[in-house]
């Protein structure tokens, strides 16, 4: 298909990276989960609100 411009790819691969990869995709590196539930997870324990 591709993309009729930049401006909407750029839109395509930031919701990307803010939805599938941070929210959703587990990360071997913090242990299977996701790195928003990894950094809630280091909140809760270091007590940061």
């Amino acid at each position: 298909m591709g993309y009729r411009n930049l401006p909407e790819a750029k839109k395509d691969v930031g919701d990307y990276l803010m939805d599938y990869y941070n929210r959703q995709r587990p990360h071997t590196f913090n242990g299977g989960i996701s790195p928003v539930a990894a950094e809630e997870n280091l909140k809760i324990l270091s007590g940061i609100s």
